[in-house]
């Protein structure tokens, strides 16, 4: 039997971008012009090191039939949560406690497995994720750290999933 090849993988240190986007037209294939707007702000290297919190889950229905042995399962409701973790220094230069006040609307827009210093281009491959800002709390001051804030950024429609950006 021949073993199965490995495919080669991408490591992440590096390789993320996230970006806060007041506006965008139309989620499912948001624009360069609109991700490089001069209103969108970066925010990857302002978050900590574990401090960028995404996940999905996916409620299931069962249905349970009249004496069937296997109860089977439909795919029910998406819940995403998005929790930020960002340094803090109470200047102007804390981009994120800047831009997201408490109630700041906008999108978070993923792009992973592609270096950080390329500029955002037609067909490169993001994730949209409409917010509303909560509220910012500070975390407690920990020795040989940096003071920190988490915010948590409500979600507020679908979150569209490796779209493509459009010229």
């Amino acid at each position: 039997m021949v073993l199965e090849s490995v495919p080669a993988g991408q490591v992440s240190d590096g390789f993320g971008l996230v970006l806060f986007v007041p506006t965008i037209a139309d989620p499912s294939g948001p624009t360069v012009a609109e991700l490089t707007a001069g209103t969108v702000k970066k925010l990857t290297y302002s978050v900590t090191g574990d401090g960028y919190k995404h996940s999905s889950t996916v409620n299931k229905v069962k249905a349970q039939r009249l004496t069937l042995a296997q109860e089977i399962q439909y795919d029910g409701t998406v819940i995403d949560d998005l929790t930020i973790t960002y340094a803090y220094t109470n200047t102007v230069s804390d981009v994120i406690r800047v831009a997201l006040p408490v109630g700041t609307a906008g999108y978070i827009v993923e792009r992973w497995a592609v270096d950080n210093a390329t500029a955002i281009a037609a067909a490169q491959i993001v994730t949209v994720i409409p917010f509303k800002a909560s509220i910012p709390f500070p975390d407690a001051p920990v020795k040989d750290q940096e003071l920190t804030r988490t915010q948590a950024l409500n979600v507020t429609g679908k979150v569209w999933r490796d779209v493509l950006v459009v010229a």
